[in-house]
Formats: structure tokens, C-alpha cells, sequence
């Protein structure tokens, strides 16, 4: 191990002292498959050519997508060149068949095995989630620009809050951990990656206003410099977008602003530099334990929750399946004295990315790419202490350390704030027998937060008492006062091996070190003082191939580890012997195994795979039982296999016809059923009409039936069943002129409002005479499909 570290650690540190080559007199070197003519065998596209990340010589094997036809200009499609199942879907498809107050989740939602959840407020109008064959968001990475991003406290991501759609030009989402130099801290599940905006040749730029259902307005503005030969030819994208609405449920406004920019500047003959930044504000209205509250009576009898069939004292059962917070309508009035109250419930959230990137060919087949990059996080959140209005935690409060308990309305104010920088190292060298590549990737974050009880009357602290420290009296308001931060590095080294023209194999290794700590005067959960750190470690193998036989066909093959590091709530218990826990503590892995089929005809594409991924050590929290209480454990495994597969047509001259779908297990080893959240499978299908300046889609998305909670034991019943449902969206738009385009997108063309989530509550729900429960808890929160959503759209090109 110590000489892997310093065999890797060495050929890192070649590379990032290495000397950019800035006045070298060759020309620069073209990319891999240069593009031929659209419709010819072989056509590639790196994201240099489509402007994306402007690479040179990429960082994954995600940076390029060669294809075959013109088909992957309008459709999700796998690049030839693949190791892993991919769909990519590119800038065309954005513009022309998303709404445009889509964000990165709606972009790639309509691939296969890809759920999306937490849409009830309209597309693109509050914090959604997206699932990969079951693996929830924070099992999977992002990156942008092939940069990691995540939150601190776990690996998770947020739609509203970083890049926005008016940002993104290219969406990739690999479903597999890649070669060794796909980076992350949870390449666990896959990756999705995102790429910015192309800093185009030619000057101009587009004005665009938008408005529709639950009274939005979105007003967005772009604007390319083309190369500007005084500047050597350096280009530069700026845009700007505004989005403010309603949302569709009862009281949840969002507004959004984000401002962009990007510069692509040579340097000399044999330099690029990139520079980026990214700022986005928002601010909505949402209860923090978000959901509508349905529930049942205690005792009633088993039943099938459907949303129709609440509690009728429940906020369902008064208000609908759009109430969200209460405020100064008739439908659902206004309530000060209640928690869901919405001035009690605000969010205010700061964003902000920013990298420079320089590339540069060094002469006789090396190459090298350096980042440094960084980005913040700041959440300020209101919010009443349930989901559950006046109805669920009594609304009482305590007022004075130590005191009695009196009316008042509980609720907390919380932040959360982090700063992430990083610096990502690579080397390649290109000769006869294929490519090696060695780097590196160094991070650091510092994050803060904290959650504080209030009483929303006075706007007094709530000293609730749960607080188990030495000085509970004087800081028994405080669920948690806590700061945290990681120092983690990965070293990485690979090897394409092309014994043949059509033949690839790659080899690789990365070895990750992970060290967090946390400082909290107040721990969350446990509520008691923390002052500790610990360290993860593991070496991971790659192995993949792709074989090209003719320009048209590949096959790929992958084995591969994805790696998991353990969340900041391993550290959420006030055991005494909590080190002890965390070394013996083992980090999440996945061994993954897949082999898939790629085809790009002159009319049609079409690509297939099959997978098996088993996850070694799930960590869970122990009950107390055999273990301390909130202690994390290794226990047990899950399987994971499946079939995938993408056809994409070309009908006739402009129209485009896709299906895609898979077939996705989840199996929990102990008990050998689908484990929760992870649908049985998915399936889309579209048509897409481009020509002559009219674009017309019809895109329809399945998503499997699943299930809200683990399977209890019960063999006669499981509860919580989530049935499958479609959602079809419409787009149609048309250039009058050169100048003008109007355009109307309609999501969920049918209405189809149906259950997409539950939080299940055992509160109150009956047993059978075993000790099984048999009915629904009083308390259980309901998510359900956004009602219709038309937006009509007006753009203006110079």
C-alpha cells in the first residue's frame, strides 16, 4: 500500500509541476476522432468541438461522445467509445423540448433506469431528486465541467440551488464508477455529469421571456463575444436568468436569479485557459419536513393510500394534494398560530462555483490539465418544528431555561454553509500502444451549521430541554452548534492499451484518503459536545474495454469499484467508544460488472446492457439493541442487476422517434425483496419534428412501481406500495424569421397526479395479532406529480 501511495503520489506531483509548454511551436493537437460530416460513420463530438468544457484531452471518458449519425443531436444517446452504460443528451434537446424553467434534473430524467422526485411545485420551482436504478441521490456523483460537487454533511446535491438550465449545455449520466479517473466522492451509483455552456466563434446572443401556469415569469438573457482577435482570439458566454412563481401548491413561492459567465483564451499556440463563475440567489417558501399531510385514524383498518382517502381532519383531507403552507386565502387561511404557517417557513439560499482551468500540450505525445476550483453553499432556513401544521407537535414551548411548558408556535432557525476548493491534477501521454494518464485530485470544504429552537410568537429561543449536555439549561434551544470539514485526496493512474485500431482495454487503479472532522459544541442527534476526527482509506481496481469492430458497432465491458465515503451522521452519537465504532467502521463499496452493446446507423441507433452490482458494507444506525443508539454499522449487503437499453429512429426527413427502458432489481440480501425508493424499472418514449425552423416533441416518461419503506417481515402484506405512473410533456416551437422564435411547453400534458413519494409514519397505525403493522401510521406525509404546467415562451436572437 505505502508504495502504491508514493508511486502514484510521485507521478501526481510530476504532473502538476510540470511547466505549461506556452510558446511551443507546433499546432495544437486536434482531438481524438476528429468530426466528420453529420450522417457519417464515425462522427465524434468532444466537448472542445461542442463547447462544452472546452477540453483538450479529457478528464473522463465522459468528455467525449463519438456517434455515428446526426441522431444524437436531438435524442439521449451513447457514445461509441463508451466503457459503461451513458446517455448523453446535448444543448438541442435542452432548447427545444424542455420547458424552460427545466433545471439539470428534468435534463436527465428521461434516460434510462433515472427517476426523478420531489416535483409537487411545478418543474423546475423547488428542490428535486433524482435516483439512478435505485440508488438514491448522494449514492451517485455530479460533477461540472468533470469537477465533483456535493454537500458536506452527505454527498447530496441540490437542483434550484447550483447551475441552473441557462448554465448547462450537455448532460451525461453514466451509470457505472467509470475508468479510475472519474473523480468523487461517491461514484457509488454512477455519475452525472454536466457541462457549461459553449463559449462560441461567432458574436450574439438571444433575449428570452417566458410565463405560465402558477403565475411564472422566467426572463433570461445570453450573450457570446465570438473570438475576439485582439485578444488573440479569446471568446466569452455571459448569461443571466430570472425566474420568479407561485408554485403550485398553496403558498410555496420560489424566486431565483443567476448570473454566468465563461472565457476561453488562448494562450500562445499550445495553451487554453478557461475561466468560470456562477452565482445564484434564491428564495422560496417550504416547510422544512416538508409533505402534505394525509394520515389515518389509529386503529383503521388496512387500506390502500391513495390521496383521495385521508384522514378528513388532515391537511389532504381539508385542503387537497396541493396544500403546501397556509397563508391568507380562502382555501387555506390565514393562520399565524399555526407551524405551516408560511412567513414562519422561508428559505434563502447563496451559491457561488468558480474554477480556472489551463490545458496545455507539451510536445512529443504529453499533455497535461490542471483546476483549481471553488465553490460555497449558504442556507438560511425558517421553518415550524413539523410537516404537520397545528395537528402533529403540540404547539407549546418553553421560554426560560429549565421553565414550565406555555402556548407558542415551535419551530427553529437553521443554517447550513460550506466552502469547497480543490485542485485537480492530469497528465496524459499519447504514443503507438494507446494512452497513460496519472493524477491527482486534492479537496478541502469547511462547513458550519446549526439548528436553533424558537418560539415563532415571541421570536424568543424555545428551551425545549432535549439538550443532554453538562450545560442542557443554557443551551437546551439548540438541536445542534457544529463545524465540520474534510481534507481528502485521490491518486489515480491508468493505461488504454489499443493492441489493435479497434481494440481499447484499460486498466486502471485510484486510491482515495479521506479524513473528516467534526468540532460541535452541540452534536446533532445526540445533542452533547463532539471533538473528533477519523480517517477512511481504499484502493480501488478498474478494468474496462470497449472493441469497435466497424465504425458503426462497439461492445464494452466493465469491472469496476465505486466507493462510498461514510457521511458526517456516523459521527451523530454520544457513545463513549465512538472511536472505536469508526474504525471499525468499513466505507460502502460497490463491485460492479457490465457489459453493453453500442450501434449508430446512418437512421438508427441503438444500444443495449446488462449489469449485477453488489454493495459491500451498507452501513446502517443501530436501534440500541445490540450496539449504541445512532452508532453506524456495516450490515449486510444489496444486489442490484438489471437490463438497460436506448433505439433511437430516424422516421423520416426531421423526425426522430426514442424508446428507452430497463428493468432494475434492488434486491435486499436478508430478506430478498426490492429494498425502498427504487423503482422496478423505467421507460420513455418521445418523438422529435425538426425542420425548417419548427420544432414539435412529445416525450412521455414511466417510472415502475416501488415502495415507500422496507419490507417489515410480513408475509402476507407490504405497505406502502407506490404504483407506477406516466408523465408526458409537450414542446413546440417556431423561428419567425432570423430574429424571433415563439414556443409552448406543456408538462404533464394529462394531469396525471398521482403519489410519487411517501414518508411513512408508524404513529398511531394498527398491528395484527403477530406484531405487524396492518394499517397506515396517522401521521404519513404524501408527494404527488405536479398538476399541468403550460409555459409559453418568446425568444429574440441579434
Amino acid at each position: 500500500m505505502t508504495r502504491l501511495k508514493t508511486m502514484l503520489l510521485g507521478c501526481a506531483s510530476i504532473g502538476m509541476m510540470a511547466i505549461p509548454a506556452a510558446a511551443h511551436a507546433a499546432e495544437p493537437t486536434p482531438p481524438a476522432n476528429p468530426a466528420r460530416p453529420a450522417g457519417q460513420a464515425g462522427q465524434s463530438s468532444t466537448a472542445a468541438q461542442a463547447g462544452q468544457a472546452n477540453d483538450r484531452q479529457s478528464l473522463t471518458s465522459a468528455d467525449i461522445i463519438v456517434t455515428g449519425s446526426r441522431l444524437a443531436a436531438s435524442v439521449p444517446t451513447a457514445s461509441l467509445t463508451t466503457t459503461q452504460p451513458q446517455s448523453a443528451i446535448n444543448r438541442n434537446y435542452i432548447d427545444n423540448v424542455l420547458t424552460p424553467v427545466a433545471d439539470f434534473t428534468k435534463i436527465a430524467a428521461i434516460t434510462p433506469g433515472v427517476t426523478l422526485g420531489g416535483t409537487g411545485n411545478g418543474t423546475g420551482l423547488q428542490e428535486s431528486k433524482l435516483s439512478i436504478r435505485g440508488f438514491k441521490d448522494g449514492q451517485f456523483g455530479m460533477t461540472y465541467d468533470s469537477i465533483p460537487f456535493n454537500d458536506t454533511n452527505d454527498p447530496t446535491h441540490h437542483s434550484l440551488s447550483f447551475f441552473p438550465s441557462n448554465t448547462v449545455g450537455y448532460v451525461i449520466v453514466d451509470r457505472g464508477p467509470g475508468n479510475a479517473s472519474q473523480l468523487g466522492q461517491a461514484t457509488f451509483g454512477g455519475d452525472v455529469n454536466l457541462y457549461s455552456r459553449e463559449a462560441k466563434d461567432q458574436a450574439g446572443g438571444e433575449l428570452e421571456a417566458a410565463g405560465g401556469s402558477f403565475n411564472t415569469f422566467l426572463a433570461r438573457a445570453e450573450y457570446q463575444t465570438g473570438k475576439i482577435h485582439s485578444l488573440g482570439d479569446a471568446k466569452f458566454v455571459f448569461t443571466g436568468n430570472y425566474t420568479r412563481s407561485d408554485g403550485a401548491m398553496s403558498w410555496e413561492g420560489t424566486l431565483l436569479k443567476n448570473v454566468f459567465g465563461k472565457g476561453v483564451i488562448p494562450i500562445g499556440a499550445s495553451n487554453t485557459l478557461t475561466v468560470m463563475a456562477t452565482y445564484t440567489q434564491i428564495r422560496y417558501y417550504q416547510q422544512d419536513n416538508d409533505g402534505t399531510w394525509c394520515g389515518s385514524a389509529d386503529g383503521q383498518p388496512l387500506m390502500k393510500l391513495t390521496g383521495h382517502n385521508c384522514n378528513p381532519a388532515s391537511e389532504i383531507g381539508m385542503y387537497g394534494i396541493d396544500y403546501g403552507l397556509s397563508g391568507s386565502d380562502v382555501a387555506t387561511p390565514s393562520n399565524p398560530l399555526a407551524q405551516n404557517y408560511y412567513k414562519f417557513n422561508g428559505t434563502n439560499k447563496k451559491t457561488d462555483f468558480e474554477y480556472i482551468r489551463l490545458q496545455s500540450d507539451l510536445g512529443s505525445g504529453f499533455s497535461m490539465d490542471n483546476r483549481l476550483y471553488l465553490y460555497g453553499y449558504t442556507n438560511h432556513t425558517d421553518s415550524g418544528m413539523d410537516g404537520l401544521g397545528t395537528i402533529g407537535t403540540p404547539n407549546t414551548v418553553i421560554l426560560t431555561p429549565g421553565g414550565s411548558e406555555q402556548a407558542g408556535i415551535p419551530g427553529y432557525l437553521k443554517l447550513n454553509k460550506y466552502r469547497t476548493w480543490g485542485y485537480i491534477g492530469q497528465v496524459d501521454y499519447n504514443f503507438s500502444l494507446g494512452r497513460a494518464r496519472v493524477g491527482g485530485w486534492f479537496e478541502k470544504s469547511n462547513s458550519d451549521r446549526f439548528t436553533h429552537d424558537i418560539d415563532w410568537v415571541t421570536g424568543q429561543p424555545d428551551y425545549d430541554n432535549k439538550n443532554t449536555s453538562t450545560t442542557a439549561t443554557s443551551n437546551a434551544d439548540r438541536e445542534y452548534d457544529q463545524g465540520s470539514d474534510w481534507n481528502q485526496y485521490q491518486l489515480f493512474g491508468e493505461f488504454e492499451f489499443k493492441p489493435t485500431s479497434t481494440l481499447s482495454i484499460t486498466p486502471g487503479i485510484k486510491y482515495v484518503h479521506f479524513n473528516r472532522k467534526i468540532e460541535a459544541a452541540v452534536n446533532q442527534k445526540s445533542r452533547s459536545p463532539l471533538y473528533t476526527q477519523h480517517t477512511w482509506t481504499q484502493t480501488l481496481p478498474f478494468l474496462t474495454a470497449n472493441y469497435r469492430p466497424t465504425d458503426k458497432l462497439s461492445f464494452y465491458f466493465q469491472y469496476a469499484k465505486g466507493f462510498y465515503v461514510p457521511d458526517l451522521s456516523a459521527f451523530y452519537s454520544s457513545d463513549p467508544n465512538l472511536g472505536d465504532a469508526l474504525s471499525a467502521l468499513k466505507p460502502m463499496t460497490t463491485t460492479n460488472y457490465q457489459l453493453g452493446t453500442v450501434y449508430h446507423g446512418s437512421r438508427f441507433s441503438i444500444d443495449a446492457d446488462v449489469y449485477k452490482i453488489d454493495v459491500n458494507n451498507l452501513i446502517s444506525s443501530c436501534d440500541g439493541v445490540t450496539c449504541p443508539k445512532g452508532d453506524s454499522y456495516n450490515a449486510g449487503n444489496i444486489h442490484f442487476k438489471g437490463i438497460e437499453g436506448q433505439l433511437n429512429v430516424l422516421a423520416f426527413s426531421g423526425m426522430t422517434v426514442f424508446v428507452n427502458g430497463s428493468i432494475n432489481d434492488a434486491i435486499d440480501h436478508a430478506t430478498g425483496t426490492q429494498m425502498k425508493n427504487a423503482p422496478r424499472g423505467t421507460a420513455a418514449f418521445g418523438a422529435i419534428y425538426s425542420r425548417h425552423g419548427l420544432n414539435v416533441s412529445f416525450t412521455d416518461k414511466y417510472t415502475g412501481v416501488s415502495y415507500a419503506t422496507d419490507y417489515n417481515g410480513d408475509p402476507n402484506r407490504r405497505l406502502y406500495r407506490i404504483d407506477p405512473y406516466w408523465i408526458a410533456d409537450f414542446a413546440i416551437n417556431k423561428d419567425i424569421g432570423r430574429h424571433l422564435r415563439v414556443g409552448l411547453n406543456i408538462d404533464n400534458v394529462f394531469n396525471e397526479r398521482t403519489i410519487s413519494k411517501i414518508k411513512a409514519s408508524k404513529t398511531g397505525a394498527p398491528k395484527d395479532a403477530n406484531g405487524f403493522q396492518n394499517g397506515y401510521g396517522q401521521y404519513d406525509l404524501l408527494y404527488f406529480t405536479p398538476p399541468r404546467q403550460v409555459m409559453v415562451d418568446l425568444r429574440v436572437k441579434f
